[in-house]
């Protein structure tokens, strides 16, 4: 762990923690480390001080003080402010562009439509007064070094719990195991309410994708596995990842499928823009298209190394990368000279543009917990290929819907999208089937999925 004595000083040096902390730091931190460490968990060897201090010696951190903050405090939700149930949920890195921060956003919508009381929170530097989310001051932020762009602020731990201890919440959600998360946590603890999480990010195949490290992936299961084991119930994206969760540990009667949505309206054929195709690709190409992150965990340098077998083979295809990330410098370099066109980030009518302008869809990752790239490519119209590990190809049906790649090699990918390329009748048929399928995947569908759960939670508590 890493500490720099200012947040803007981005060249000075760097120092341990433990040499040169501010009291206002170590003060926060013991205040929530604490109580957490007395926690048991269900297994002889799983003690959380024991968990933090060996993540902590092998993952590479930068913590940043900031100054220290003075209020104004969030004032708790007091009385009837909402309807049952009425949830608080924590959230980790708000701010951060991916698909569990618009899931959120989706639910938070849909529970302001249903008159269920949902309220986020978070921590942020300079707290927006006028933010939708409940923010608090933050104390500090922690950057993990490997995953270029994640930030997760550490909030007043008192004032954390003090908010919850006087607001009218009836059960706590936590979105992932951060310090947001660990404060909720404890929180709910000291207020005696219920808690229960989601497992969005697969952050063990992060350590072993990221920093290629076996006993550091372990290391984190069972940090994962801490955490998950207390929540009263845990919400997973998919059958394949709620498994997965249950073979690490997870109590199976606490494990539930709580799927995603897709916004059917703006994702949808009638998007395709030919003005697009002329801009982006030659109009007799068959456009591939990527949208996500550009890092390796995404699997990367695999589809980059695929795509370039690909194009030796045949002169008719394109690739399309949406997207912004530590690995784009790279992965455009050993594309120059390619028919590889990088659109950087795209949101809104242009990004629904880009998905409805190609004519398949790859997703190579093997890390992501569902991938809502991949709902949103079929209501596109687009056939999707996808992993045989993780989350996405439970959303999609293979040889229907898209195709899924069992063990992915470059080689390998490279022959299953040129197969699908070969077909355009074959494109076509799988691209309506897509559509067509995407229309279960609704926000009111995912965000009912995710009520119950809080409301069976409580009920197990009455």
């Amino acid at each position: 762990m890493s500490y720099s004595p200012t947040h803007d000083q981005e060249s000075a040096p760097r120092v341990t923690l433990r040499e040169q902390g501010r009291p206002l730091d170590r003060v926060n931190w013991h205040r929530m480390i604490k109580p957490l460490r007395e926690i048991a968990g269900l297994e002889p060897d799983a003690n959380f001080w024991s968990l933090i201090v060996r993540v902590c010696s092998r993952y590479a951190f930068d913590y940043r003080p900031l100054p220290p903050p003075s209020g104004p405090w969030p004032e708790p939700l007091r009385g009837a402010w909402a309807g049952t149930p009425r949830i608080g949920l924590f959230v980790d890195s708000p701010d951060h562009l991916s698909g569990v921060a618009r899931t959120l956003g989706h639910w938070q919508r849909e529970a302001n439509a249903a008159g269920v009381g949902l309220r986020m929170h978070g921590a942020a530097p300079d707290p927006n007064p006028d933010s939708p989310m409940t923010l608090f001051p933050a104390v500090g932020t922690f950057s993990m070094t490997a995953y270029e762009g994640l930030h997760m602020h550490v909030p007043p731990v008192r004032e954390v719990l003090r908010y919850v201890k006087q607001s009218a919440f009836d059960i706590i959600h936590l979105s992932t195991p951060g310090p947001m998360g660990l404060a909720g946590l404890l929180a709910a603890r000291i207020a005696g309410l219920p808690v229960v999480s989601t497992f969005h990010t697969h952050f063990p195949s992060y350590a072993a994708r990221l920093l290629k490290d076996p006993a550091l992936e372990d290391l984190t299961w069972a940090l994962m596995r801490w955490f998950y084991r207390q929540m009263d119930m845990v919400a997973a994206p998919t059958p394949t990842i709620r498994q997965e969760l249950i073979d690490h540990g997870c109590l199976p009667n606490r494990v539930r499928v709580v799927g995603r949505g897709v916004d059917t309206h703006l994702f949808h054929p009638s998007r395709r823009s030919e003005d697009f195709r002329r801009a982006h690709v030659h109009p007799q190409r068959v456009a591939l298209l990527y949208v996500g992150r550009l890092s390796r965990e995404k699997n990367l340098p695999l589809l980059t190394e695929s795509f370039k077998r690909l194009a030796a083979m045949r002169r008719d295809i394109a690739l399309l990368v949406v997207g912004d990330g530590p690995y784009r410098a790279e992965m455009e370099a050993h594309l120059a000279g390619l028919p590889a066109r990088f659109l950087g980030v795209l949101q809104g009518e242009a990004l629904a543009a880009a998905y409805a302008s190609a004519d398949a869809f790859v997703f190579p990752s093997e890390t992501d917990t569902l991938g809502n790239v991949v709902l949103e490519a079929q209501a596109a119209g687009l056939p999707v290929v996808v992993s045989g590990l993780g989350g996405p190809k439970d959303c999609m049906q293979d040889g229907i819907t898209g195709l899924v790649v069992p063990s992915m090699s470059a080689g390998g990918l490279a022959n299953v999208l040129l197969e699908l390329c070969d077909g355009p009748d074959r494109l076509r048929e799988m691209g309506a089937a897509a559509h067509q399928y995407s229309r279960r995947f609704t926000h009111a569908a995912s965000f009912d999925a995710f009520r119950r759960l809080h409301e069976d939670a409580l009920a197990a508590r009455a």
